[in-house]
């Protein structure tokens, strides 16, 4: 089922470049409105440290988008990371303010995502065995 175009990885680059792009959207609407207060874990945060909590959802994007551009082996876990705190927290969002479909929504596209990385995994190993990473490249000289 995996074509020669996609053992490359050109999806998950592509998911990386659109990684890149929603980072620089949510900086941009961190700074269009400044006073809106993120919900995580069914918790509202407000105040001068909203700003600072909000910062960290356009960090982990471009991380990701970096991650994923360059198919840097770190970037599997760290998006499967990010994917269930995402989860985890709008179903915490749910209970607590009450159902809403953006947050289904969103919630069903991230289990979608996530599946489609996890069966993607692949493309995030690492090329050299762990074996070859600790050997020297250059033979040993004996006297």
């Amino acid at each position: 089922m995996t074509g020669h175009t996609t053992s490359r990885g050109i999806d998950i680059k592509i998911f990386g470049a659109l990684f890149l792009l929603v980072g620089l959207i949510d900086v941009l609407i961190i700074e269009l409105f400044p006073a809106y207060a993120l919900k995580l874990f069914g918790v509202t945060i407000a105040g001068p440290l909203a700003y600072v909590v909000k910062l960290h959802s356009p960090a982990v994007h471009f991380l990701i988008g970096y991650g994923f551009l360059f198919l840097r082996p770190w970037a599997w876990g760290v998006a499967m990371a990010y994917g269930g705190f995402g989860l985890t927290s709008e179903l915490m969002n749910q209970f607590q303010f009450g159902f809403h479909q953006l947050r289904t929504g969103f919630m069903a596209t991230t289990a979608l995502f996530l599946c489609y990385v996890a069966w993607r995994r692949i493309l995030f190993a690492d090329p050299v065995p762990p074996a070859q990473r600790l050997t020297s490249s250059t033979p040993e000289v004996h006297l």
